[in-house]
């Protein structure tokens, strides 16, 4: 079988981003400022990929 010719994806700057990708940006930086918060208040860990990982991290 042939392998496809594709190029990889490149990540933009957030400047370069529509306007509609940065609204999004800023909600998902809140929506994770708000569960670490969450969690650190309640003494749960929180679920990270580190390394190739999946591990827990006690905030």
């Amino acid at each position: 079988m042939i392998a496809p010719k594709y190029k990889p994806l490149l990540p933009q700057s957030a400047d370069e981003l529509p306007e509609h990708g940065k609204i999004a940006l800023r909600a998902h930086k809140r929506a994770a400022r708000k569960l670490r918060a969450e969690h650190r208040r309640l003494g749960l860990p929180i679920i990270v990929w580190k390394n190739g990982k999946v591990v827990e991290e006690q905030p």
